[in-house]
């Protein structure tokens, strides 16, 4: 049992350090440049091992696509029991813009659209992981808020939409155009309008 345990442990360790190299290579190099000889060599292991691991540079930027997406739809503990809803959705906004800045989300967004008509089930993994996922774990909030009367009843997977594209619209698509785009300084600004809007909307009275 320990020897089974030593090996699954450095089995473990050696696939996190090839996901780390890859994620770093694809967001320096692209995917159509990222090799996977280069990656096995920064991960410090063999080409074999990287193959063991994964099967395909496909199945590679997938799993670093899924990695970097795994915060995406987990909202476990954002909520504090004297949470009003404005705080409830501020925590949302800072989450979403979390991980598309710290997890380089934006970068990977970038490269998945520049590999579209060479690899389309990158885009479809994308979207899915980044998309659906997280959307869902949104819908699952604001049902909670809607549950707990602090939201008045609505079609919470139209308003995580309306609220998300307001997000994307400061700061997605910009940074999808700019490579070089930073999180605005009147983003707090920014964040505030969005929640006044959907509390206009959705709040659990009329204003």
């Amino acid at each position: 049992m320990g020897l089974d345990t030593h090996r699954r442990n450095v089995s473990e360790r050696k696939r996190a350090s090839i996901l780390e190299a890859a994620r770093n290579s694809f967001l320096e190099n692209g995917y159509s440049r990222a090799g996977m000889a280069e990656i096995a060599r920064d991960a410090d292991v063999s080409t074999a091992t990287l193959y063991k691991h994964f099967s395909s540079k496909e199945e590679l930027f997938s799993a670093v696509v899924k990695h970097a997406g795994r915060s995406v739809a987990n909202y476990t503990g954002l909520v504090a029991p004297d949470d009003t809803a404005r705080d409830i959705l501020y925590k949302l906004c800072k989450a979403y813009i979390s991980v598309q800045y710290d997890h380089n989300v934006n970068a990977l967004m970038r490269i998945v659209i520049a590999e579209v008509p060479s690899a389309p089930k990158l885009a479809a993994e994308m979207y899915e992981v980044i998309g659906n996922r997280r959307n869902e774990g949104l819908m699952a909030v604001i049902d909670a808020m809607i549950e707990r009367g602090m939201l008045r009843p609505h079609d919470s997977s139209f308003g995580v939409r309306i609220g998300a594209g307001m997000l994307k619209e400061f700061f997605v698509w910009p940074a999808l155009f700019d490579a070089n785009f930073q999180i605005p300084e009147d983003a707090e600004d920014k964040i505030e309008a969005c929640i006044d809007a959907y509390l206009k909307l959705y709040g659990p009275t009329a204003s």
